[in-house]
């Protein structure tokens, strides 16, 4: 594994998770507007998310920012 290197045009992505649905937002390299979507807790959902940010054939980052309330 080697380090991050940010001259790399790289995919960000920001997960906010919560129970049952995650919002998705995606940061395109070149691109001032950010790609919205939200994605169920499901396998499929997790699929196609994955599919998604593959099409984009792009180095990724994913940071992850859970929902304080776990009740």
């Amino acid at each position: 594994m080697t380090a991050y290197d940010s001259t790399v045009p790289t995919l960000l992505v920001a997960i906010d998770i919560s129970k049952h649905r995650h919002e998705v937002l995606i940061g395109i390299p070149g691109k001032k507007r950010r790609r919205r979507l939200t994605i169920e807790n499901s396998l499929e959902d997790f699929q196609r998310l994955s599919r998604l940010l593959q099409d984009f054939d792009l180095l990724v980052r994913i940071g992850f920012e859970a929902t304080g309330n776990w009740t």
